[in-house]
Formats: structure tokens, C-alpha cells, sequence
């Protein structure tokens, strides 16, 4: 597999997008409040616009190198300075993935297990995924999002009955306030994850069909997260699901049937910790790929960054779960990263990018 087919694009976004949307939707919920639902439809509207525009100009100018676009559009010193911005704020959503993943399974799981153990469990398989190869990576992201889907259903059923979908309205009781944009802002900063899947660009195949597979893969992941954030919201008031440190969890405890099947923490628990694996593992290939295309081995040996991304990401994701409050300060900052980091630079740049080439288009045949 020297190349990745069009197909494997709807795993790769949905492992980017879904799993920080679906662990810590207070991030967005604190202002949006009832009304979150909206928030995080009319910030997937705005994404599916951003990458349909994107991949269209792609497409148009058949270029998928970030680097490239990012040096062609604002200049060779500002290019590599936004790319490696870029590079930072992957290195933040690595240091996220394992931080999120060791917390859930160190608080409800195995609360005696230290940190540093869990993190070992996220790290080291991750590692293992990247150095076997793309097909390793691709086939790990593709497992761990099935797994993740076929969860969310059963939880969507196995839910259903206990909530109550009057909890939704009235809408917008006082008026739009100042709180709901910034909501939306923060829920379009998680969305804004699907830009780790734009380095896969270059590897796919077929790339006259990537711009419908894409679109598609991200109105599928807007309606499940819509039907996520909306089974919160319909199972707790607002009050009570903005202090809840990971909601789903407790959501899925009122679980009881026939007797036998109670609380579905397990189906949760297994749902976050494959998708964050998912994002951690696509995350890290991503990563790779974009030191690749800055020439890094010219600083330093290609081979050892693996080593090198993973020791760094353990450490930090031993500091940032030192607390809850910590961690949370952290998902907070790193939101505000991707809205500037993968949402607003990117779009700039390929704005600037499609100009000039049109540009010189036009230059050319005159």
C-alpha cells in the first residue's frame, strides 16, 4: 500500500475530529450552555465549507503539499514559521490524546494504577503503530473508529430511554449573548482537528475523489456529534452536565435492562480510550510526514524523531495529568491553538495560495 486509497480519508477524519468533541464537550458547553446543540451545528457547517474549499483549491491547482502551499503563498521564512506552528499545535494534540486517555482510564478504571503506567500503555503501542508503517497505521486507525462507531450506536439505544428531549428548549430564552458565539468559536477549535488529515492529501490516490469523500465523512461526523452533545443535554440539565468531568460516563451508568445489562460504562470507556488512540496514532504519522517535507534530516536523524516525539509527549502527558484542573486548563489553551493553528492560518494561506495561482494562470496565458 505505496499509496492510501480515497476511501481511508472518512477514517482518518473521523478519528481527528470525533473523540474531542465527544470526551470533553464542556470545553464549548460552559458558554453555550442549552443551546450547545446549535453551537456545534453551526460550527460543523463552517468546517464543511473550510475543507470543501480547501480540497477544491487542491484539486483546481493539483498541489497537496502543505509545504509547498504554505512557502508559495506568503514566502519560503514564513511558510516554514506557520508549518511549524502547525507542528506545534500536533505536538499539543499528542500531548491531548495520551493525556485524555491516561486520565479516563486512571480515574475510572484503575484508580490505584499511577499515571506514568498508564501513559506507558498510549505511548509505547503508539510508537509500535507509526514504526511498522502506513498500512500498520492505517489499519489501526480503521479498527479503533469501527470499534468507536459501533459503540456509539449501541449506546444511542441502550440510552434512549432516559432522556428528555423538552430539556432542549426554550432556545435562546434571553436572547443570543456574547457567550454563545465564543462556544461556537470553541466548538469549531475542536473541529478544526480534521486539519491533521491534510497531510494525508498527498498520499492518497484517487484525489479527484477525495473532495466528496470528505464532505461526506465530516456531515457524518457533525450529525454524530450533534446526537452526541444532544444526549447530554436531553439526560442532564445544563447545570449539572457542565460539572460532570467526562458526562458520557456518567451518562451511560443509568443504563439497566432485563436484569443483567447495567451501567455501560465499558461501552464508553472502550469508545474513548480507541478513539483517542486513533487520533494519537494519526496524529504522530502526520506529524512524520510534515518533518519529512521540512527536510528535517538535514538538522538530525530521521529515525530516532519517533523515539524522540514519544519521550517528549510521555513527559509532558505525565505533568499535564498531575491534576484535573491542569488538564482542563490545558484542553482549554490547546482549543484556542487549533482555531488559530488549523482553522484560521490554514484558511488564509490557501486564500493567498489560490490568489497567486490564479495569478500566474492568468499571466501565463495573456
Amino acid at each position: 500500500m505505496d499509496k492510501l486509497n480515497f476511501k481511508h480519508l472518512f477514517f482518518i477524519i473521523c478519528a481527528t475530529t470525533i473523540p474531542a468533541l465527544k470526551t470533553y464537550p464542556q470545553v464549548f458547553m460552559r458558554h453555550a450552555k442549552k443551546e450547545s446543540w446549535i453551537s456545534v451545528t453551526i460550527a460543523g457547517i463552517i468546517i464543511i465549507f473550510y475543507f470543501n474549499y480547501i480540497i477544491k483549491v487542491c484539486v483546481k491547482n493539483k498541489c497537496f503539499s502543505l509545504y509547498e502551499i504554505y512557502t508559495y503563498a506568503i514566502g519560503r521564512l514564513l511558510g516554514r514559521i506557520f508549518l511549524i506552528l502547525f507542528l506545534v499545535t500536533l505536538f499539543l494534540s499528542l500531548l491531548g490524546s495520551a493525556s485524555l486517555e491516561t486520565s479516563v482510564v486512571h480515574y475510572n478504571l484503575f484508580v490505584e494504577s499511577p499515571n506514568w503506567y498508564i501513559a506507558l500503555f498510549i505511548v509505547l503501542p503508539g510508537l509500535y503503530s507509526v514504526l511498522k508503517g502506513k498500512n500498520s497505521v492505517i489499519i489501526v486507525i480503521m479498527v479503533s473508529i469501527i470499534i468507536s462507531v459501533i459503540n456509539g450506536i449501541n449506546l444511542y439505544i441502550l440510552t434512549y430511554h432516559f432522556k428528555e428531549y423538552r430539556r432542549l428548549f426554550p432556545v435562546f430564552e434571553k436572547g443570543i449573548s456574547l457567550d454563545f458565539f465564543i462556544g461556537t468559536a470553541k466548538a469549531l477549535g475542536l473541529y478544526a482537528s480534521a486539519a491533521i488529515a491534510l497531510p494525508y492529501l498527498a498520499q492518497i490516490k484517487e484525489k479527484e475523489r477525495v473532495r466528496r469523500c470528505a464532505i461526506f465523512t465530516l456531515i457524518f461526523v457533525v450529525q454524530m456529534i450533534i446526537v452526541s452533545t444532544n444526549g447530554i443535554l436531553t439526560t442532564f440539565s445544563i447545570e449539572r452536565a457542565n460539572i460532570i468531568i467526562f458526562p458520557k460516563l456518567i451518562q451511560t451508568q443509568l443504563i439497566s435492562y432485563f436484569g443483567f445489562i447495567a451501567s455501560g460504562e465499558f461501552y464508553v470507556i472502550f469508545q474513548v480510550i480507541s478513539g483517542w488512540f486513533a487520533k494519537y496514532v494519526a496524529t504522530l504519522f502526520c506529524t512524520l510526514l510534515i518533518l519529512k517535507e521540512l527536510k528535517i534530516e538535514k538538522i538530525c536523524n530521521i529515525r530516532f524523531l519517533p523515539y524522540t516525539i514519544s519521550a517528549l509527549v510521555y513527559i509532558g502527558a505525565l505533568c499535564t495529568t498531575n491534576s484535573l484542573i491542569g488538564l482542563f486548563k490545558f484542553l482549554e489553551f490547546y482549543d484556542f491553538m487549533c482555531l488559530i493553528n488549523f482553522f484560521i492560518m490554514p484558511i488564509v494561506i490557501f486564500i493567498i495560495y489560490s490568489f497567486r495561482a490564479k495569478r500566474k494562470t492568468k499571466q501565463k496565458q495573456s
